[in-house]
C-alpha cells in the first residue's frame, strides 16, 4: 500500500521480510490512556466551566493523538527490515525514502541488545558491524533479535560456501583452459592473465601457479 515491498535483485531470494516489533507503538500506547483518562475527568467533573475546559482539552488531545498515531502508523508501515540470500537491507519512509543496504560478503559480526522489557516483548536492537565507510549500522526494534543474529550468520556462512564453490570452479576451469562462464576455450595468452589474477588473489599457491604458468608458456 505504501511502498513497503523490498525489491529484490535478479538471483536473490527472500529469507526474513519484518515490519518493527509492534513495541513501536508504545508512546502512542501510553498517550492513548492518557487521553482515556482526560475523557473519564470530563465525564466526572461537575463544575460547568471546567466541565468545559476538560471537554475542549479532551477534544483537542483526542484529534492530536489520532493524527499523530496516523503518521506513526504510516511510518511503520513503510519500515522494513529484510534479509535476504545476498544481504541486509533496511527501508523507511513514505515521502523521504532512506535506505539501507549490507552485502554479505562485508557483513563483520552482527550482535543484539535487549534490556528488561524488550527481553519480555521479545523484540530488541540489533547491530551490523561491516566493512567499509559506513560502519555500524544500528537496527531498533527487531522482533527476536536472537533468531535474527543467527539467521543473518547462517546467511552470511552460505554466501561464503557460495563463494568458494565459484572460486573452485573458476580455478578448474583456468587450469584447464575454459571460460569462466563455461563457453569455450580461453586462448594460452588469455589462460595466463586468468592464472596470473587467480594468483594474486591468492586462490592459487606459488607452486601451482610456476607448474601451470610453465605449461602454458610452452604452448605459446
Amino acid at each position: 500500500m505504501f511502498g513497503s515491498k523490498l525489491d529484490l535483485m535478479p538471483g536473490e531470494t527472500m529469507v526474513l521480510s519484518a515490519n518493527p516489533h509492534w513495541w513501536y507503538f508504545w508512546k502512542q500506547a501510553a498517550a492513548g490512556i492518557g487521553v482515556v483518562a482526560l475523557f473519564l475527568l470530563w465525564w466526572i467533573v461537575d463544575v460547568d466551566w471546567l466541565s468545559t475546559l476538560f471537554g475542549w482539552l479532551t477534544v483537542v488531545t483526542f484529534v492530536v493523538w489520532l493524527i499523530n498515531t496516523a503518521y506513526e502508523f504510516i511510518r511503520w508501515k513503510t519500515t522494513r527490515f529484510a534479509v535476504t540470500n545476498q544481504r541486509v537491507a533496511y527501508q523507511s519512509g513514505f515521502i523521504r525514502r532512506v535506505g539501507v543496504s549490507i552485502p554479505l560478503n562485508r557483513v563483520n559480526n552482527v550482535n543484539f541488545e535487549q534490556g528488561v522489557i524488550a527481553r519480555l516483548t521479545n523484540n530488541g536492537v540489533v547491530t551490523i558491524e561491516s566493512a567499509g565507510e559506513t560502519g555500524d549500522s544500528v537496527f531498533e526494534n527487531i522482533a527476536d533479535p536472537d533468531r535474527v543474529r543467527t539467521l543473518i550468520f547462517s546467511q552470511v556462512e552460505a554466501d561464503e560456501v557460495s563463494d568458494s564453490k565459484r572460486d573452485a570452479a573458476a580455478i578448474a576451469d583456468a587450469l584447464r583452459g575454459q571460460a569462466p562462464s563455461g563457453g569455450g576455450t580461453l586462448s594460452a595468452k588469455d589462460r595466463l592473465s586468468e592464472l596470473e589474477h587467480l594468483h594474486r588473489q591468492g586462490l592459487v599457491s606459488d607452486s601451482e601457479f610456476e607448474t601451470k604458468r610453465r605449461q602454458i608458456l610452452d604452448e605459446l
